[in-house]
């Protein structure tokens, strides 16, 4: 390597662990990286305007590829900056390396401008955190930290990389990547314990989680949930497609709060978690979510989340993918022949009972004058005819999207990327980052208005390196759901009709000219037919397009809305 140094080893062993995109915002403390970039043709450098929009956009590329997502951020300010969406990426489990430029070691004790304790500030939103004291240690914590990153369950990491340490004169690379292989199935007595319950039930379900999807295991999932009967559940933060959308027995997601969902699972004599959080709620559960007597079992990489808040009947401690098969095996050879009609009878059942409930759906109401807005329910079915077969969405959307967008779209999509630590401003560098990591797909993200000024500065980058996503603005001028949220408080906003703090108008956002003033051509629409026809077009293009469309807002009153 010429000019051999820290820096440059840093990005060897970053290439060697098969990164190949590094998103970042520099500073001072990054300018040693930043000089060892001028003549790396091998990695490309996504510069971002915001710490968040890095983080962000880094976890999408990481959800959509599975690999090492790579990001550099400066110094305190910097990771500050970064830790709100930080949050969101570690509850989602995105392979990620977080690394930040520190002030050189010999500041560290006077604590100079900008310095601060990054590994320590880092630690309670990553796997590991740790600050990279000596240029020797330098090439093996980068391994050490993917490594922990890629191994189930996954997370992101942090390293702090004083410029010392960037500076210090380095040799060449001289150990090789680890990965922790877990294709491994559960053990033959869990599996043989798990499958007698299940052989017994005679109202089972299934919860489907992340860790379906990230084991790459939709079909086995459903090929089990054929074989027991039951009717299958997406966990209620899903922020993946955990189970196939178009199957017969899918059921849509959870609730997201302890009543209602209890009320959905009443009816169930076992409970299958496959690969889930057990379960994560808005608000503090006031009710045992499961009904008493019903029997759980539960498959997982992640030990952590089994048995966490109830207790077990069976554990599967193994990869979904490789334990489905020969759990279904199992449950084969276990039921009687009794038990397994009547396992084929309730998945006919079931598959009858969701068919009906989509035929005798109602359409929504036609109508001439959306000078208002699109009511949702003509804002989801634009959105399921205009979107391109096997779209990557992203959904931010909050009270705009929900049960009726994941109905519209979910069918025909070919992965769905959702919020799962509740956090808003990831959806448009989500987009960024997932439409980097799968060029080939159309990637269109549905964010809310308030959501969007988070991280709007993802369409200059965007722009700035032609990433054809489709940003699309469900724009009702509020922060809607706080409105609802508040009257369920039944106080003085209830009694006045007033809400503090909650809209977005006077002056009213213009998304267009924001976006255009980044370089993303965009359009404003109001009407479903409108929306149907500029979505179609901008899926097919090769450019990031920004669709503002004007949503007319559910009424307030009643129950508060559920989504976060």
């Amino acid at each position: 390597m010429r000019n051999a140094n820290g820096a440059s080893l840093l990005l060897e062993t970053l290439l060697d662990e098969g990164v190949t995109h590094l998103f970042g915002n520099p500073g001072t403390t990054e300018l040693p990286l930043m000089d060892a970039l001028v003549n790396e043709e091998r990695l490309e450098f996504i510069l971002t305007l915001h710490e968040g929009v890095a983080v962000s956009a880094a976890e999408g590329y990481g959800l959509s590829t599975g690999r090492p997502a790579a990001i550099n951020l400066h110094v305190a300010p910097g990771l500050g900056n970064a830790m709100g969406l930080l949050y969101n990426a570690k509850r989602s489990g995105a392979p990620m390396l977080v690394t930040a430029g520190n002030q050189p070691q010999s500041g560290h004790f006077q604590e100079i401008i900008l310095y601060d304790d990054l590994a320590r500030m880092a630690e309670p939103l990553v796997k590991w955190s740790y600050e990279v004291r000596r240029v020797e240690d330098l090439e093996q914590a980068v391994r050490r930290a993917v490594k922990v990153s890629m191994t189930p369950p996954t997370g992101p990491v942090f390293l702090s990389l004083p410029g010392d340490v960037m500076l210090s004169a380095a040799s060449g690379l001289q150990e090789k990547p680890t990965r922790i292989h877990t294709r491994f199935a559960a053990s033959a007595e869990s599996v043989e314990a798990a499958a007698a319950l299940i052989a017994r039930a005679e109202r089972p379900c299934i919860v489907s989680g992340s860790g379906v999807a990230h084991s790459g295991a939709l079909d086995e999932v459903a090929r089990f949930a054929e074989q027991i009967g039951a009717r299958a559940y997406e966990e209620n933060f899903a922020n993946v497609i955990a189970y196939p959308m178009a199957h017969p027995l899918y059921a849509g997601k959870l609730p997201i709060l302890a009543g209602p969902l209890r009320e959905r699972l009443a009816e169930s004599d076992l409970v299958f978690l496959i690969g889930t959080e057990v379960f994560l709620f808005s608000y503090p559960a006031d009710v045992r979510p499961l009904p008493e007597g019903c029997r759980v079992v539960h498959l997982d990489l992640n030990a952590w989340e089994m048995g966490k808040n109830f207790g077990l009947d069976a554990a599967l401690y193994g990869d979904p993918k490789t334990t489905l098969p020969v759990l279904t095996e199992a449950v084969a050879h276990a039921q009687t022949a009794d038990e397994a009609e009547r396992a084929k009878a309730r998945a006919e059942r079931i598959a009858g009972e969701n068919q009906s409930a989509r035929e005798t759906a109602p359409p929504p109401a036609e109508q001439s004058d959306y000078s208002e807005g699109m009511p949702l329910p003509a804002f989801h079915r634009a959105l399921g005819a205009g979107a391109p077969d096997g779209a990557v969405w992203v959904d931010e959307a909050l009270t705009s999207a929900g049960p009726g967008f994941r109905r519209a779209v979910g069918r025909n999509a070919s992965q769905i990327f959702g919020r799962k630590g509740g956090g808003i401003g990831n959806g448009l560098p989500m987009a960024l980052g997932a439409k980097i990591a799968t060029p080939e797909r159309p990637v269109i993200c549905l964010s809310g208005d308030g959501s969007a000024m988070y991280s709007n500065q993802t369409l200059w980058t965007a722009a700035k390196y032609n990433v054809g996503a489709v940003f699309l603005i469900a724009n009702n001028g509020a922060y809607h759901i706080l409105k609802g949220r508040v009257l369920a408080l039944d106080g003085r906003a209830k009694e006045f009709h007033r809400f503090v703090g909650m809209d977005l108008t006077e002056p009213d956002l213009d998304f267009i000219k924001l976006a255009e003033s980044m370089g993303v051509d965009a359009a404003r629409v109001h009407s479903p037919d409108e929306l149907e026809a500029c979505l179609a077009e901008a899926a097919r293009g090769d450019k990031p397009y920004l669709i503002d469309a004007v949503v007319k807002p559910a009424p307030l009153g009643g129950a508060p809305p559920q989504e976060l």
